[in-house]
């Protein structure tokens, strides 16, 4: 009988590896910023040749070439978001089932 009760307060099933989820959630936020460093480096880095070659050039700053090259941007803040709720969900799931957890050993 003392078997079967420290059996069932002892609750070890579950669906994931605690450790493996929490890492997969903090790369999945630092590689959300670095994506994110990467496009406005690389956005940063055409306006700067747009502007460059019109000095060298003699011609006007085409406004429509930095309003054009804003979607590129936008994908980048995109991405962010998007690897930011992943990492989010990952550590709501994880609570949900922490949660579960202890209702069931109750």
């Amino acid at each position: 009988m003392a078997e079967n009760q420290s059996s069932h307060s002892k609750f070890t099933s579950t669906y994931f590896n605690k450790d493996a989820t929490l890492k997969l959630a903090r790369a999945a936020d630092v590689l959300s910023w670095l994506i994110l460093a990467a496009y406005i480096l690389e956005w940063g880095y055409t306006q700067w040749q747009s502007v460059y070659n019109s000095m060298l050039g003699g011609y006007p700053i085409d406004i429509n070439y930095l309003f054009f090259s804003l979607p590129r941007l936008l994908q980048g803040i995109m991405l962010l978001v998007i690897l930011q709720a992943v990492a989010k969900v990952l550590l709501i799931l994880m609570d949900i089932e922490d949660n579960t957890r202890r209702s069931a050993r109750r």
